[in-house]
């Protein structure tokens, strides 16, 4: 009896002794910045027991004794190892692994993953590659950074917009823009189409210039579908993922308190700007007169050809219609000789100051809270207004941006986490293209086609009477550039408050539920002003205002899971539930024959109509991921949703897309390899992914309109009148649908000194929806059906190489990307070919077997073995057949970065190539003919007989001039006018010192650096005549699917600047 009653006291006592060494371990793992760092593997030493980091990097795990040895292991960073001893808590940073190709990437829904076990290609970008620069356009600053992405600016104007493609166009109706995604909020990028092409022409602003770039701490881009079907179809034209500091709130403010204050300043020039020929002036055919050309006399004529013998011409307006306004120029001679009127227009650089703060406090236990503030003044290169109208900037915009974050954990558990950010903004910018109003509307034709003998600045613009345009050609098209400038006007304000909520909580160790809120809310309020008296389009003046607000509201809940079973086996995912509304609401009134010059109020003019509309869109998906990972070499992923969408009809209305990929990492898995001098690292990827796209909204109905018109019945009764639309709905539209395969390789060599990514891919977009015309005697005029193939087939491939190592370090990169778009059917019987941009007759086409976007123009008469035909005065003739007369599609894209770095100093370079790719320039065919610059020749007058047949099949021998030959063979033809943009630039040159720590160590600095940036300091164009130094990266027919049309808009900008960066 004793024996049993001692043998249960020592059970007792061991148990008892055994629960009081056991314990629970608690912490947060971050990385070298002091960011949580998710997935983090926390082992206990000679166990198979352990435990990942949540998504903020925290963990919990029971160790047996002071003794226990706990592993902290991650991909790409060095293994540490901690002996518990008497710690309750443990924090651990972690350290890059320099000998390690891993890295850490942000991918869908916001999860950080190793990239290392990813199937898909992800291209990520820190700050320090976008806040040295003084480009304030987000989109701009990622230009040629990343493979795949394809970013085209609409002008070099402040405030323009900015085309930003991945992977190609893969829809023909629908929109191809990337989603982008702030600190887990869907952010609207959209344009505003009351800008576009079709309202004026490509000087339409793109939303994401609301962001602030000196906040952004990453940026990465999912680019294939296998990486971006969590995100519905919302992600199937990619996804840009950006954090900024106030996603990470607080993440660099380890020391407990930080101030950033960053101060830019920058001068903006036009980049491109033609050699104008000094020896001809006004005429045509070697005889003066007040055309538009240059084709007239040389200016050392005298006593012929309409010039006096003193070399003089009766002044511009000493015409009988401008004596009452310019008396002072009757009898008035003007010297003929080149001016340089175009030079002077845009003479003075246009300043852009930036100003930016950030704060960010460490609360501790694991609160923290920070702030952003920035103010933007950008300028654009168009001259200053006159002083009567203040003497500002004609073109500009002024941000203010201002942000906050918190995050916290509540003494449950419960985590809360939320973003808020408001932005001011105003834009200002002349009208641009002449697709509005006529041909006298573009202030950029009207500027450059100047003739040489106008003496532009300095000849008055307006009449001082009634404020009517004046040039020396009143009564035409042509306006003076200065009327256009002070009196046509677009303005653009904006206010956006945009921001989430988050709520996480863990229920294990492995388990965490989340919930977020997202919500982007904006307000964009455009004026455009033209006062009457323009001579040309609107000459009674014209007045439109337009509101549009943008509701996006988002709800992501989501239990996400991350198991460690052993050393060998991990497991991590999510199931999570999406539902996303969206409201548009528009109003629009157009006012036209204004009363008295300079009043805009609609009720000060004539005649005014007005419109009004408002669209809901309503989303719900369900979404399940899954990744398995093998003694981290082996990882499969397997990713669905199924969504659910307001705008199909009930039977079309539910769509579910998968995607699977698998990533193998061989020098992991191969002990031979892992001692290897000459490979480092290396992963093979393969990945599978679809996704969908819906029609707008009330496409598959007939949609019935109300019109402000009334009329009283006979009884007295107000009767109010409404119509059918014109465009006939289709409930059988059904979703489109994208698939893709995805095959990479990368690899490091030479310690890694030597690196490769290369991405191969085959997306097909089927069912396209497509715009069918439809006989007027339906009782409509067109609908919309799904009708169309789209293939596009690419090669992803960038070398990263690091020649020295050292105190000096030299990284460059050289990326290149190829891709081909092809319409591959059209199943629309007896449809050959569907318009996708521009005008009816000259414009983007999708054709079967054709790469997507030909463009469709005029060309001129060949006879059957392809030989230009002469008319009877011997120059070419045109054909009023509409052919393709281009492809715009580059054949392949290449960029070569470089950094170099000694004792605090980095100097950067980064050179792009576009290769092929068709662009049809009025700017230039206009230029062209009208014998503006020195490619027209110096000697005009010899005779010369054009290569080609006549009409009868013999060979030309009817003589013509130069004149002649330009003017016919550029306004002729629309296929005059196209040219290889092939194109070379120095994208951008920088050079920054940051002050050594050993020189602050006294001052209340952190960190203080100086930088001096360029952009777009030089490029060359060799396929446009050598004079016109054209730039092809413009886009007139704006953001949007449109592509390689130039239709007389602004040029593009160069810019350089200083910026100093200070912390605290």
């Amino acid at each position: 009896m004793k024996r049993v009653l001692l043998t249960t006291l020592m059970s007792v006592l061991v148990c008892v002794l055994t629960q009081a060494q056991e314990r629970t371990i608690s912490g947060t793992v971050t990385d070298e910045t002091g960011l949580g760092l998710p997935g983090v593997n926390v082992l206990l030493k000679g166990t198979v027991q352990g435990v990942p980091t949540n998504a903020d990097g925290t963990y919990r795990i029971s160790v047996p004794g002071d003794d226990a040895v706990l592993v902290y292991r991650f991909l790409g960073y060095t293994t540490q190892e901690i002996t518990v001893g008497s710690q309750t808590t443990i924090n651990v940073q972690m350290q890059p692994d320099v000998t390690d190709a891993g890295e850490v990437v942000v991918t869908a829904l916001g999860v950080t993953q190793e990239k290392a076990s990813l199937g898909y290609g992800v291209a990520s970008l820190d700050k320090g590659q976008l806040q040295a620069k003084t480009q304030k356009d987000v989109a701009k600053l990622l230009r040629g950074k990343a493979t795949g992405v394809d970013i085209t600016q609409t002008s070099g104007m402040a405030g323009s917009g900015t085309n930003v493609i991945i992977r190609g166009y893969s829809s023909i109706t629908g929109s191809n823009q990337p989603l982008f995604v702030v600190d887990g909020v869907p952010f609207n990028s959209d344009t505003n189409n009351d800008g576009s092409f079709a309202g004026g022409g490509g000087a339409a602003s793109s939303r994401f210039l609301d962001l602030d770039p000196q906040s952004i701490e990453n940026v990465s881009i999912l680019k294939g579908l296998s990486a971006t079907v969590l995100y519905g179809e919302a992600g199937r034209n990619g996804v840009i993922l950006i954090t900024t500091k106030n996603g990470n709130a607080g993440a660099d403010a380890s020391k407990g308190f930080e101030v950033s204050v960053s101060q830019q300043v920058s001068a903006t020039k036009v980049a491109n700007l033609p050699d104008y020929q000094n020896v001809y002036g006004n005429g045509f055919g070697g005889d003066f007169g007040w055309f538009f050309s240059t084709w007239g006399p040389s200016f050392d004529t005298q006593g012929s050809n309409g010039i006096a013998a003193d070399g003089t011409i009766a002044h511009p307006y000493d015409q009988a219609q401008y004596n009452d306004d310019f008396p002072e120029f009757i009898g008035q001679r003007y010297d003929y000789r080149a001016y340089e009127g175009v030079e002077d227009f845009f003479a003075d650089p246009a300043m852009t100051y930036n100003t930016s703060l950030s704060i960010a406090k460490s609360l501790g236990k694991g609160s923290s809270i920070s702030a952003t503030y920035s103010y933007l003044d950008d300028g654009g290169f168009t001259p200053a207004l006159d002083e009567m109208r203040g003497g500002g900037k004609s073109n500009y915009q002024r941000k203010s941006n201002f942000g906050l974050g918190i995050k916290t954990e509540l003494e449950n558990g419960l985590k809360v986490q939320g973003t808020f950010n408001y932005v001011d903004s105003e834009i200002r910018r002349p009208l641009t293209n002449p697709a509005f109003g006529g041909a006298g509307t573009g202030l950029f034709a009207a500027v450059l086609f100047t003739p040489r003998s106008i003496d532009l600045g300095n000849l008055p613009y307006q009449s001082p009477i009634d404020g009517s345009n004046v040039y020396y050609r009143r009564g035409s098209t042509i306006e003076n550039p200065y009327w256009n400038l002070n009196n046509k006007t677009d303005m653009e304000n904006l206010q956006r408050f945009f921001g989430n909520i988050q709520l996480s909580y863990d229920l294990t160790d492995w388990l965490t539920a989340t919930y977020r809120f997202s919500l982007d809310n904006y307000t964009q309020i455009n004026e455009r002003t033209v006062n009457k008296g323009s001579g040309s389009g609107d000459n009674d003046g014209y007045y439109n205002t337009s509101s549009r607000t943008s509701v996006w509201k988002d709800h992501v809940a989501n239990l996400a899971f991350n198991q460690r079973f052993n050393d060998d086996w991990s497991l991590n995912g999510l199931v999570g539930f999406n539902y996303r509304e969206t409201t548009l609401t528009s109003t629009s009134t157009n006012s036209q024959q204004q009363l008295v010059y300079g009043l805009f109020a609609h009720d000060k003019f004539v005649a005014s109509t007005a419109s009004s509309g408002e669209r809901n869109v309503y989303n719900m998906g369900a979404y399940v991921t899954a990744s398995l990972g093998y003694r981290d070499f082996l990882y499969a992923s397997f990713q669905g949703r199924n969504d659910w969408t307001s705008t199909l009809e009930k039977d079309n209305r539910t769509i579910f897309y998968p995607s699977a990929s698998v990533s193998f990492l061989p020098v992991e898995a191969i002990p031979a390899l892992q001692n290897s001098n000459v490979l480092d690292f290396a992963k093979i990827r393969l990945g599978y992914g679809t996704s969908a796209g819906y029609p707008s909204p009330y496409n598959t109905r007939s949609v019935l309109n109300a019109s402000t018109n009334v009329f009283v019945g006979p009884e007295g009764t107000v009767l109010n009148t409404n119509a059918v639309s014109n465009f006939l709905g289709n409930p059988n539209l059904k979703p489109e649908t994208h698939k893709e395969w995805e095959l990479g390789i990368e690899a490091q060599f030479l310690n890694n000194r030597v690196g490769i990514d290369v991405s191969l891919y085959n997306k097909t977009s089927e069912d396209l929806i497509i715009n069918l015309p439809l006989d007027p005697s339906t009782g409509y005029t067109s609908t919309s059906t799904n009708g169309a193939t789209v293939t596009n087939k690419g090669i992803e491939a960038a070398l990263n190489l690091t020649p020295v190592r050292g105190e000096i370090e030299w990284n460059l990169t050289l990326n290149y990307t190829r891709n081909r778009p092809v319409v591959d059917e059209i199943l629309v019987d007896g449809l050959t070919e569907i318009g996708i941009a521009g005008y009816s007759n000259l414009g983007n086409y999708a054709i079967e077997g054709e790469p997507y976007g030909v463009m469709r123009g005029t060309d001129f008469n060949r006879n059957d073995d392809g030989e230009l035909i002469v008319n009877n005065q011997g120059s070419y003739t045109a054909n009023s057949e509409i052919v393709t007369i281009g492809n715009p599609n580059p054949d392949f894209q290449t960029n070569w970065i470089n950094t170099v770095t000694w004792k605090g100093i980095s100097f950067g370079f980064q050179w792009s190539y576009t290769h092929g790719g068709d662009i049809y320039s009025t700017t230039v065919g206009s230029m062209m003919a009208r014998g503006n610059t020195v490619d027209t020749g110096q000697n005009r007058f010899q005779p010369i007989i054009l290569n080609g047949v006549k009409s009868d099949g013999t060979p030309n021998d009817i003589q013509t001039y130069m004149g002649d030959v330009f003017f016919d063979a550029y306004f002729g033809a629309n296929s005059g006018s196209v040219f290889d943009a092939s194109v070379v630039r120095l994208r951008e040159v920088s050079v920054s010192y940051a002050l050594p720590a050993s020189l602050l160590s006294k001052t209340p600095f952190g960190s203080a650096g100086i930088s001096i940036s360029g952009e777009n300091l030089f490029f060359k164009a060799p396929n446009f005549p050598e004079g016109m130094n054209f730039d092809p990266e413009v886009l007139s027919l704006g953001v949007g699917n449109g592509r390689g049309f130039d239709f007389r808009t602004a040029p593009t900008a160069k810019r350089w600047g200083m910026s100093i960066n200070l912390t605290f």
